[in-house]
């Protein structure tokens, strides 16, 4: 999630279903009814039969440090075989669906399959009306769903008992419906908040050293925001770079729910604050038949961070999702599906715990989560920005009770909260305290602060027993720089600005456990994968691998979690990173 707006705040990263309209042909539009009559052919993503105890006993596994088979990654062709679907499951599918006039196109983890057929097909084989809804320039999708407003369904009666998960929804990008390069409204956001002077109290300021070579924009000649090199030095960036991590070879995945970027900006910010811009490589996903036409603040702040830490990695890899009920589903299965595993993916988007639809959904989205703690590679998620009143005003003043975000309270990805960082002179650290703006900017509800709480959804894993009371899964795991202002750079529409949230940090945080695991692979040693386990073994290491943040609350309305004290806390997790230092207690594999 990002926050860009003084005035009135943009949570624009959290996850829009959809619209589905009402079924029945007489509401149905000329358009829709057009579409239909082109009869396309339309994707269902479907959960495979699987041993789901062994699933997750092997990610468990590989994740723990001490246990034998810590950081021993198979392939994702190999763990498909041992841990996913097996070849009679995979065969009785295709038997079934062949009749049908379904294409199966099974994914190498054997945790997910896609199923295409037209739109007459698949009302064949469900006896069903389709519901079809055109894109609109609110949401560039054009929706299909067998169940108007519910993603999960019953398999049509020839795959009962085949699929063990249906998800018959299906969004298609259409790009002549969305919104063509930058946003004005954005670029507006974006100005007022630098020309904001804050209120009731006047914003903090940047009291570091801007490096020379930094272009003279005027929100780097205002004091307003941070440049790269200077969060990178306070954290440790240039001590992991001296150990050899300097992110050769790293492979990231950064996620984009509908969100595409400007290459101008881009290349400007590279040019700004003096790093090479690594090659952009977009993927996309079920649905996206074409790159985004429109650039997204939001996306634009992942690759200039990430790539200003990786800026000697080959390339990055940008997964483009659509924005639906199944993109994290998608995201989850795609992000896996190149040609090489990705060392870290950077997740920047959340759901409200208490808005998430259908368990099973959630169920096929840890396995493949599971999965890739299996096959080596990290995630980290934003935990989000409206501190811990995540689901919003409503919500806890019905509650009183804090709310988070999945999938940042999943069990198997790093959740990254946010802080307000001050910088001395030298660009060291002079403090660094949970990140509240409210104090800055007039009391906007909701937010903005770093999200963090229990879950609702998940009990406490196994690698959280030593920080946390017996509970829930409660989030973040650790926490950067998040503030508004001065806060994390961002080139758009020409310009330089000011950012906030935890989508800074997120891809930061991804970049590094990237260049880490590039430096092990580099030697000899396997990639990181789940690093949790680790993370919090590392906290009671003798060499500091956290700075503890101590200072601050993240409450912003009716809630009264959640307060920074000593050790681990639900407002700054483990702390910040020291990125050598934490580096330094990474335990090698057993073998």
């Amino acid at each position: 999630m990002i926050l860009i707006a003084s005035a009135a705040l943009l949570a624009g990263a959290l996850i829009a279903p959809v619209a589905a309209a009402q079924p029945g042909a007489s509401t149905e539009s000329a358009q829709a009814a057009a579409i239909r009559a082109d009869d396309p052919e339309v994707t269902f993503i479907v959960g495979l039969p699987r041993d789901r105890k062994a699933l997750d006993a092997a990610a468990v596994e590989r994740s723990t440090p001490g246990n034998l088979l810590y950081r021993d990654h198979p392939s994702l062709l190999n763990a498909g075989k041992a841990y996913g679907a097996k070849s009679k499951a995979v065969t009785r599918l295709r038997n079934a669906a062949q009749p049908l006039g379904i294409d199966v196109s099974i994914d190498k983890g054997r945790i997910t399959a896609r199923l295409t057929a037209t739109v007459k097909e698949w009302e064949k084989a469900y006896g069903a009306r389709m519901v079809i809804t055109p894109a609109t320039i609110a949401s560039p999708y054009i929706s299909f769903a067998i169940m108007d407003g519910d993603v999960f369904a019953e398999a049509p009666a020839p795959l009962a008992g085949v699929v063990a998960e249906m998800l018959a929804s299906y969004a298609e990008y259409d790009a002549t419906a969305d919104s063509p390069g930058v946003d004005p409204d954005t670029v507006t956001e974006l100005s007022e908040l630098l020309a904001s002077k804050g209120s009731p109290e006047s914003w903090p300021r940047n009291l570091g050293s801007i490096p020379s070579g930094v272009c003279n924009a005027p929100a780097v000649t205002q004091k307003a925001v941070y440049v790269p090199a200077q969060i990178q030095q306070a954290y440790g960036t240039p001590a992991l770079a001296a150990k050899g991590v300097r992110g050769d070879g790293a492979r990231l995945t950064i996620v984009s729910l509908g969100g595409g970027y400007d290459p101008v900006d881009i290349k400007a910010a590279a040019e700004c604050f003096g790093y090479t811009q690594p090659a952009i490589d977009i993927v996309t996903g079920t649905g996206v038949p074409e790159p985004f036409v429109n650039a997204s603040a939001e996306t634009h702040l992942d690759l200039i961070t990430a790539s200003s830490v990786l800026s000697r990695a080959q390339s990055l890899t940008l997964l483009q999702i659509a924005n639906s009920d199944l993109g994290f589903t998608d995201a989850f299965a795609r992000m896996l599906e190149g040609t090489q595993v990705p060392d870290a993916v950077s997740i920047s988007y959340g759901e409200c715990e208490v808005e998430i639809g259908s368990p099973e959904i959630v169920q096929l989205n840890e396995d493949l989560l599971r999965m890739a703690a299996i096959v080596g590679t990290s995630v980290a998620v934003s935990t989000g920005d409206n501190g811990s009143s995540e689901c919003g005003a409503t919500v806890a003043e019905e509650t009183g009770e804090p709310t988070t975000s999945y999938p940042a309270t999943s069990p198997w990805v790093t959740a990254v909260g946010g802080t307000r960082l001050a910088l001395k002179p030298d660009n060291t650290r002079r403090s660094e305290r949970v990140w509240n703006d409210m104090p800055y900017a007039g009391g906007i509800v909701p937010g903005p602060a770093g999200a963090g709480g229990p879950s609702l959804i998940f009990d406490r894993p196994w690698w959280q027993a030593g920080a946390t009371a017996t509970g829930p899964r409660t989030v973040p795991d650790i926490a950067v720089l998040g503030a508004m202002r001065p806060g994390w750079p961002i080139a758009y529409g020409a310009d330089i600005y000011t950012v906030g949230g935890t989508s800074g940090g997120t891809p930061f945080i991804a970049a590094h456990l990237a260049a880490m695991s590039a430096r092990q692979r580099d030697r000899g040693f396997p990639t990181i994968g789940f690093a949790n386990a680790w993370l919090y073994q590392a906290a009671g290491a003798t060499k500091p691998a956290f700075f503890d943040v101590i200072a601050g609350s993240n409450g912003v309305q009716l809630v009264g979690c959640c307060s920074a004290y000593r050790g681990y806390d639900m407002a700054s997790g483990l702390g910040a990173p020291i990125m050598d230092g934490l580096y330094a207690t990474l335990p090698r594999p057993a073998g």
